[in-house]
C-alpha cells in the first residue's frame, strides 16, 4: 500500500527534523569540548559547518530513496 502524499512529507519533515537535531547537537558538544584549545568558531561559522552536513546527509539518502531526498532537500531549502 502506497503512503499518501501527506504522509510521506510527514516522515521526511520528521527525518529532517532528526538530522538537523542531531547535527547541531554534535557541532554543540564538539564547539563546547574544543574550548579547551581556545579557538572557538563564530556562529555564522558553525551554521555553515551544519548546513554542510544536513546537506550532504541528504545527499546521501538520494541513491536509495531520491524521492526522499527531494523532498527533504525541497524542506530544507525552504526553511535556510
Amino acid at each position: 500500500m502506497q503512503a499518501l502524499p501527506k504522509q510521506k512529507a510527514l516522515r521526511s519533515d520528521r527525518l529532517l527534523t532528526l538530522l538537523a537535531w542531531q547535527s547541531n547537537l554534535y557541532w554543540i558538544w564538539n564547539e563546547r569540548n574544543s574550548g579547551h584549545t581556545n579557538s572557538f568558531r563564530s556562529i555564522d561559522a558553525l551554521f555553515t559547518i551544519i548546513d554542510r552536513q544536513i546537506r550532504n546527509r541528504i545527499q546521501g539518502f538520494r541513491s536509495s530513496n531520491p524521492i526522499l531526498a527531494s523532498s527533504m532537500m525541497q524542506t530544507w531549502f525552504r526553511q535556510v
